[in-house]
């Protein structure tokens, strides 16, 4: 029963298989915004719609879209900020606990760490609070819980001082800030991320030095205030430029893609040892690669790369997974027209169940963003002829948890699994007699193993005694 139950689910699954090509359809979502620097993709007014966030450095400009839905999506822009000097990097956050998505942002120029308080309204209100001031040429911002506390902490990059700190949140209101410098010496220092690295259960550190040419992490070692002890990652990576902590192989450990103006793309395999060990897998000489991402854009279960290259003319590459080991890489080009393309991220925009990108032009003063074309309206097979529906799920897109109702109008055997996109078996939600009536589950969007929590597109399906029924499930990015 199993396998043929499998066996059905891959007829649905047909659509999107691996054999299927990739291609995206250009779209503006503004032309005159002056020197886009960081973007990011996020659901800032918690309408489940993908908004876009972006910092202009020419225009000192701390801006949101609203995507207002249709069909191609509509976009309404609303200011946070228009004199924040240099704004150069932008990452979402709830930094106050509300419930009610924050913004942060670095200032190049201004030498400056900030983030605007969420104050509700429609439109939005916001009201800004400073979390470092010479912070010089501050280059990116992030927020994470680090310490585990249960608020959010804030990761900052500094250019100008080579450094890499960590901003502690004191969990007061108003919120009260330590600087905990992770590292004072890391020359040109651009990028950060923060994500269990060795496995050990606490969050690790990763960044990227342009002047030192180099990709390094630094291990939680736990403490209070935490202490961090520095690998070296890959060196001799030229004006290194963008580092990302994501499962390339999916062998279950993390390991680091980097991006560098004159190194192109690579990623460095974990070994998963204890003391992690590091092998470099080459992916391509993108000419002035500045802001790479890896994720699954053609939905086959695998990672794809995408990168952006701050080249006169602009361009945007997709190097997709083959899925073998070693992998090969199939490049393609998403854009070749953007002048000086720079900041870019991804998302599911159009709530269609695949992953579209976002990108600025520096000196287009321009951002579009990318709609992917690949086919995920599946057909699902049709309850029994005369019957009404018995299951729904809520919310789709969903986030943290998506509500399972089924109602059976007697007592019956009643089988409730999640599959992943490719007929996996991810989570048995019950296999069990239900009495009479309407029932409701929860799932969190992660496996019996925890091994699917970076998928996004699953697939759940009800058998009873008397019918069966198949829906899909996307998981919020």
């Amino acid at each position: 029963m199993k396998q043929a139950l499998i066996t059905s689910l891959a007829i649905l699954f047909i659509l999107a298989s691996p054999a299927q090509e990739i291609s995206f359809s250009t779209h503006v979502i503004d032309n005159n915004f002056n020197g886009p620097a960081g973007i990011f993709v996020a659901d800032i007014d918690n309408d489940n719609l993908k908004d876009v966030l972006a910092a202009g450095a020419d225009g000192n400009d701390v801006t949101w879209w609203k995507n207002t839905g249709g069909n191609p999506i509509e976009w309404l822009r609303q200011d946070i900020d228009l004199n924040f000097t240099g704004a150069i990097y932008v990452h979402p956050g709830d930094v106050d606990g509300d419930g009610l998505m924050d913004v942060l942002a670095a200032g190049w120029y201004g030498n400056e760490l900030a983030w605007w308080r969420n104050d509700g309204g429609d439109p939005i209100t916001w009201t800004k609070y400073v979390i470092s001031l010479n912070y010089k040429e501050a280059h990116e911002i992030m927020s994470c819980d680090v310490d585990k506390d249960g608020d959010m902490d804030v990761l900052g990059v500094s250019a100008g001082l080579n450094r890499i700190s960590l901003f502690e949140n004191d969990g007061n209101w108003p919120v009260n800030w330590t600087e905990h410098i992770i590292d004072n010496n890391f020359s040109g220092a651009r990028s950060v991320d923060a994500k269990d690295i060795d496995g050990d259960g606490d969050i690790d550190i990763a960044g990227a030095a342009l002047l030192d040419n180099e990709i390094a992490w630094w291990r939680n070692d736990g403490g209070d205030p935490i202490q961090f002890t520095k690998s070296i990652i890959g060196t001799g990576f030229t004006y290194a430029h963008k580092v990302q902590i994501v499962d390339i192989d999916k062998d279950g450990d993390q390991d680091i893609l980097g991006t560098a103006y004159s190194k192109g793309l690579s990623w460095w395999e974990n070994d998963s040892s204890d003391s992690v060990g590091w092998t470099k897998r080459f992916i391509s000489y993108f000419n002035s690669a500045v802001v790479g991402w890896a994720f699954d854009a053609d939905l086959d279960d695998d990672m794809d790369v995408v990168c952006s290259a701050q080249t006169n003319n602009g361009a945007v590459g997709l190097w997709s997974n083959d899925g073998e080991l070693p992998i090969n890489w199939d490049y393609d080009i998403v854009e070749n027209d953007l002048a000086e393309s720079w900041p870019m991220h991804y998302g599911d925009l159009d709530n269609d169940g695949d992953i579209d990108l976002v990108c600025g032009g520096t000196a287009a003063d321009e951002i579009r963003w990318y709609e992917n074309d690949l086919i995920t309206d599946l057909s699902y097979p049709e309850a029994d002829e005369g019957r009404s529906s018995i299951m729904s799920c809520y919310p789709i897109p969903f986030g943290d948890e998506v509500s399972i109702s089924v109602k059976v109008d007697r007592n019956q055997l009643v089988k409730l699994n999640i599959y992943s996109l490719t007929g996996q078996l991810v989570k048995i939600i019950t296999h069990n007699t239900l009495p009479k009536g309407e029932h409701l589950f929860r799932w969190d969007g992660t496996g019996n193993l925890n091994n699917f929590i970076d998928h996004h597109v699953f697939f759940i399906q009800l058998e009873t005694e008397e019918s069966r029924e198949t829906l899909k499930l996307i998981k919020g990015w």
